[in-house]
């Protein structure tokens, strides 16, 4: 008899502490129920001038395919170049 109260104490022991773990500060709050079309979380703050001009800056450094600047060629010392149009003639292609 002593065994089986024991286990069920620790059940007990054991569920509570589950419980409580799924009640955590940063799971209070939350959205759960969404309205679609609806944003639901915090406003967005202003950026200042300073964050404004770095993130300008971050951007201009990703580059477009447009304006490609460097890196990344296959134009090595050892490169060859096949004849233009050499490949596609030896396919068979029209």
């Amino acid at each position: 008899m002593t065994t089986r109260s024991f286990f069920l104490f620790f059940g007990t022991v054991v569920f509570s502490a589950l419980l409580l773990a799924g009640c955590r500060a940063e799971e209070q709050g939350r959205i759960t129920q969404y309205k679609p079309g609806v944003y639901l979380g915090k406003k967005d703050t202003m950026l200042n001038s300073e964050q404004v001009r770095q993130l300008g800056r971050r951007s201009s450094m990703q580059g477009s395919a447009v304006y490609h600047s460097g890196g990344g060629g296959s134009s090595r010392a050892g490169a060859q170049r096949s004849a233009s149009g050499s490949r596609t003639s030896m396919q068979g292609n029209p």
